[in-house]
This record gives structure tokens, C-alpha cells and sequence, in this order.
């Protein structure tokens, strides 16, 4: 799978994951996500249609995600069909992990690939439906023009994988399972540096000893 250079640094993940949070701190998630397998979501497809995303679109989608994200809360707040569609992708995009799985966007063989499908693919549908309506069309349009600049110079956009092909709804969501993602190497990757980041800081606090506290001395 070729892999797309991307033209501006990576949006912030922090930036994301306080985004996220505000965004699903109203909508009741199980807390058991990871326990349930991947692909489509519980819900009957009575909700909003989305389409799918190719493979290789995913990467210049996710380079606009701010821009879009942005622009689609403030139309939200007036249009019904723009805040369930905006709400979808922030409960979405929360049980992929904000974005922050390694590889999630990239690699096909990630358990995050196919919930990255999802969020990405709402985003899109977000900007889609925004190019429609008379309050955000011109800078829909705008992100749409630049995404289609850097589809028509990436030959990589077009790459389809096992999830390129599957439609998305509103009423159902797409969780990563539990057991791929313990045995996904970039995330035993992850989890053995944080390991190690934790013994170092055990390690130098035990070098510095305990502090000793001596009483001041008294004056004679």
C-alpha cells in the first residue's frame, strides 16, 4: 500500500482527543467499546446514509479534518440533519480512539482501519452535505476543491482495501475488537514504551532517595 506524503504537518492530537471529548460529553457511550467486534454497528440502517471512502482518500480527508469539523459545528447548531450527522462522527471518531492509533488511517491490517473508514468517511459526508446549504456552501467547496487538487496529484487515492467498499449509516457505529487490538504490533509498540517511560521514572525517583527532613537548628 503506498503511502501518502502529507502536505501539512498532522492536526493536534491533543487538539483532537479535548475536540472529541466536548463532542461525546452528551452522548452516552457503553463503556465496554473495545468488547464488541469490528464492522458494522449494532443499530437497524434507519439513520443517515454515508457513503464509503476509498483507501487512499482516507489521508487527504484526514488532512482537512480540522477544517471541516470546524465548519460543521457551526453549522450544526441550526440544522437537524447536520448535528446528527456531526454527532455520529464525534461518537464515531471516539470509539476509533481520536485518531490517535497508530496506523488507524494508513494500514489496512490495523483493527483501526475500518473505524477510521467511518469517522473519515462522516467527515466527508459532513462536508458534502455543508456544500449544499446556502450558510456554508462557498467554503465547503472551497476544502472540496483543494481535496480534489490533491486527489488528481496523488496517484495513491484511488487504492481500495477490505473496507473501501462498505456503506455507513448514522444509526450504526463501527468499533475496533478488543482482541485484534492486544495483538496489533504498533500497539504493543506503543504500550511497551509507556512501559518503559514508567520504569525510567521509577527508576530516577529511586536514585534521588527519600528526602530528609531536619528540624532547623535552634538558636542557643
Amino acid at each position: 500500500m503506498t503511502t501518502i506524503e502529507r502536505r501539512r504537518p498532522e492536526p493536534s492530537r491533543l487538539g483532537r482527543l479535548a475536540r472529541a471529548s466536548a463532542l461525546v460529553a452528551l452522548t452516552a457511550i457503553p463503556g465496554a467499546a473495545l468488547a464488541h467486534s469490528g464492522g458494522a454497528g449494532d443499530g437497524p440502517a434507519t439513520g443517515l446514509p454515508i457513503p464509503p471512502i476509498p483507501h487512499g482518500e482516507m489521508a487527504l480527508v484526514d488532512e482537512r479534518l480540522d477544517e471541516i469539523v470546524a465548519l460543521a459545528r457551526r453549522q450544526a447548531a441550526t440544522d437537524g440533519q447536520m448535528r446528527r450527522l456531526y454527532n455520529h462522527y464525534g461518537v464515531q471518531f471516539a470509539y476509533c480512539l481520536w485518531g490517535l492509533a497508530p496506523g488507524g488511517v494508513t494500514r489496512e491490517d490495523s483493527p483501526f482501519n475500518p473505524c477510521a473508514h467511518a469517522y473519515l468517511a462522516a467527515a466527508k459526508q459532513l462536508l458534502v452535505v455543508m456544500s449544499r446549504e446556502p450558510a456554508s456552501a462557498r467554503p465547503a467547496r472551497a476544502i472540496l476543491g483543494r481535496l480534489e487538487a490533491r486527489r488528481r496529484e496523488t496517484p495513491a487515492a484511488s487504492e481500495l482495501c477490505s473496507s473501501s467498499g462498505e456503506s455507513f449509516n448514522t444509526a450504526s457505529l463501527v468499533r475496533p475488537s478488543l482482541s485484534d487490538v492486544v495483538r496489533d504490533p504498533a500497539v504493543a509498540v506503543i504500550g511497551l514504551g509507556a512501559m518503559l517511560v514508567l520504569a525510567g521514572g521509577a527508576a530516577a525517583a529511586r536514585s534521588l532517595g527519600p528526602v530528609s527532613h531536619r528540624a532547623d537548628p535552634r538558636p542557643d
